[in-house]
């Protein structure tokens, strides 16, 4: 198994982004545009994000992973999600503040993950929530058994700066 690590440096939100709201335990997207919008700048504006949103709630109905399909990116995406945390009944992408408890509301912050076709036109991204888990564990996988997926994951974190 190799396991390669980078870091990246892209335009991410400071604060907050409201994407929906939280009604009987299911998600309901009221903010689609900014939702769509965060995922066009994820994938550097290259590509066309599918209709289709994919939901897949955590266990604890504290989080949900939300996904789309992608096709013409040029750098082989094929589906991009990021994880939703609920607070006060409405569902938000969120940098990974200090100031949250860890495994509270808000403790692991949001991730970003996508599938890239190497060489495969359509990677599926698999979803499974283990218990305890703050992520889910998400796997990308090809139907063509002459293809494969690569999978990136991003956090979303502050950092503060001070100068003395």
């Amino acid at each position: 198994m190799i396991v390669l690590v980078s870091v990246t440096t892209l335009a991410q939100p400071q604060e907050k982004l409201k994407i929906g709201e939280v009604k009987n335990g299911k998600l309901t997207v009221t903010n689609t545009d900014v939702l769509r919008a965060f995922f066009v700048d994820y994938l550097g504006k290259s590509g066309t994000l599918g209709k289709d949103l994919q939901v897949s709630y955590s266990p604890e109905k504290t989080r949900v992973f939300v996904h789309y399909p992608v096709s013409g990116n040029k750098d082989k995406v094929t589906c991009v999600g990021v994880m939703l945390v609920y607070i006060n009944n409405e569902a938000y992408i969120i940098p990974n503040a200090p100031n949250y408890a860890p495994g509270g509301p808000g403790g692991g912050g949001s991730v970003t993950i996508t599938c890239i076709g190497n060489p495969c036109s359509d990677c599926e991204m698999n979803i499974t929530w283990p218990p305890g888990n703050w992520i889910p564990n998400v796997s990308c996988s090809c139907d063509d058994p002459d293809g494969h997926c690569n999978m990136s994951i991003s956090y979303t974190v502050n950092v503060n700066v001070g100068l003395y």
